[in-house]
């Protein structure tokens, strides 16, 4: 079975629940799914960047160690995402950064 196309999402260890589901539930608002996966560590732009270029929608998102989280696309250079949500940002915030990487792979203004 082929799986569906989705947003990957990379992420450290254990990240915090409420932070890793926000963010997933703002994508799936808009109707895109994400791929969660759990790699070693690395800053939340370079978890991004790899996501997106891992991703057949080439859209990505990081969550770092302490709940920061980053939205890239794969045509953009590393250090500069679409998207950044500082660490212990509010829910709205993190539901905004899924919302803003689906949008991106619908092509919808942000």
């Amino acid at each position: 079975m082929t799986e569906k196309p989705a947003i990957v999402l990379r992420h450290t260890g254990s990240p915090d629940p409420v932070v890793l589901r926000e963010v997933c539930a703002g994508a799936e608002e808009e109707g895109v799914p994400t791929r969660v996966e759990q790699v070693r560590d690395a800053d939340v732009l370079a978890l991004a960047h790899a996501a997106a270029l891992e991703s057949p929608l080439e859209t990505g998102i990081g969550i770092d160690g302490a709940g920061g989280v980053a939205v890239h696309h794969a045509s953009l250079p590393q250090d500069d995402p679409v998207h950044q949500v500082e660490a212990g940002s509010p829910r709205p915030d993190l539901r905004i950064a899924g919302r803003t990487a689906a949008r991106i792979v619908k092509v919808l203004p942000l």
